[in-house]
């Protein structure tokens, strides 16, 4: 049955289903009418009247033959009707699995389907040996998965030609800008405006960068033991100057855990944290930064006290370039692209990340390491 259409194979199934209940129908039928005939048996009768006296004279066996046959028939009605219940239900229950074996290569496509995503389009679906349209359907998936792949790849390798490209004269303009910032000879409005320029220079610096590390595989080719509590205290310790501008406190506390990965990378995730957590966070409050463990988890719990993330952007705020508040991001220096670069470091390292409401008020992203 492998190289029937599925077509063919369900009208097969049908076909067979309904002859199978005509057959039974037709059993019943018979055997039910047979008992009928055999009942109705002539016998000679008359009928009385009141009185006792033989009120008519019939045929032999005519009053007989009518209690009979009306008996019988009612016998038959009744047998018919349980017979076509029974095979009703039977044949129910029969298409039932019988459609369940029918479309279970369609469930295990769909399984297969269900497992495919950004990360895993070079896996081509294992295409079915029948020769029905189920293989026609992996076949026209696998062409679409390479076209996706091949897609992909072209964007992410212009994204980084054009950042690696955007370096240059970037680097180029920020010497420039230096070089002018030493002259005395210029005004104070001068002076404002290489400020201001520097100041839009490093933020298109600072995508340039996140952009340039978003479009690459990041492969993990290093993985050596990373003590996590140092990592936390070193990069507070960097964040101390912008987190005093704000009158803000950066507390970091916990056990010391070791995983198994970059430290590099690991160090870009946790700045990008906290680093957020003082940008959102009102002036004279705190950060707490926690590291604990939790069941098989090493966890990390960045809490700022901002405005917080409303509960229907707590996914989307990792995918590229989204931003609550686009206004306020773009005031603050956001560029939409640190948590998605966080999230796909994390993926790296098989690691999680999410974002939950602090009570009373702000956000706390919870990083969970395998252990």
């Amino acid at each position: 049955m492998k190289r029937i259409p599925l077509r063919i194979r369900f009208t097969i199934f049908s076909s067979l289903f309904l002859l199978l209940s005509c057959s039974a129908l037709a059993i019943a039928s018979n055997l039910s009418a047979g008992k009928m005939v055999e009942a109705a048996v002539m016998l000679p009768s008359q009928q009385l009247g009141d009185n006792g006296e033989p009120a008519a004279f019939l045929e032999p066996g005519e009053a007989a033959a009518e209690i009979t046959t009306d008996a019988s028939y009612r016998t038959f009605r009744k047998e018919t009707i349980l017979a076509t219940c029974i095979i009703v239900l039977v044949g129910s229950a029969a298409t039932y699995f019988a459609s369940g074996y029918i479309l279970k290569p369609i469930h295990t496509l769909s399984e297969e389907v269900k497992k495919r995503n950004a990360n895993t389009l070079d896996q081509p679906l294992v295409i079915p040996q029948s020769a029905d349209e189920l293989q026609e359907l992996a076949v026209s998936f696998n062409q679409m998965l390479s076209e996706l792949q091949r897609s992909f790849a072209i964007q992410k390798q212009f994204s980084a030609d054009a950042a690696h490209e955007l370096r240059t004269p970037l680097a180029v303009m920020q010497t420039k800008l230096d070089v002018m910032a030493l002259s005395e000879d210029i005004s104070a409005e001068t002076k404002e405006m290489i400020f201001s320029l520097n100041t839009q220079l490093g933020r298109l610096t600072a995508l340039i960068e996140d952009l340039l590390l978003f479009s690459k595989d990041l492969p993990l080719d290093s993985i050596k033991p990373v003590p996590l509590l140092p990592l936390l205290e070193d990069v507070a310790e960097e964040l101390n100057d912008v987190a005093a501008q704000k009158q803000i406190e950066i507390f970091v506390d916990g056990e010391d855990y070791i995983i198994q990965g970059q430290d590099r990378l690991l160090e870009r995730v946790l700045y990008n944290l906290m680093e957020n957590a003082v940008k959102y966070s009102p002036s004279e409050s705190a950060v707490q930064v926690r590291l604990f463990r939790e069941k098989d988890e090493v966890c990390v719990s960045v809490a700022d006290q901002g405005e917080g993330i409303p509960e229907e952007f707590r996914e989307t705020i990792f995918e590229p370039f989204f931003r609550v508040d686009k206004s306020r991001s773009r005031s603050i220096g956001g560029n939409g692209l640190g948590l998605a670069v966080c999230k796909k470091i994390l993926d790296r390292h098989n690691a999680a990340i999410s974002v939950a409401p602090n009570e009373p008020a702000g956000s706390i992203f919870l990083v969970r390491f395998p252990s």
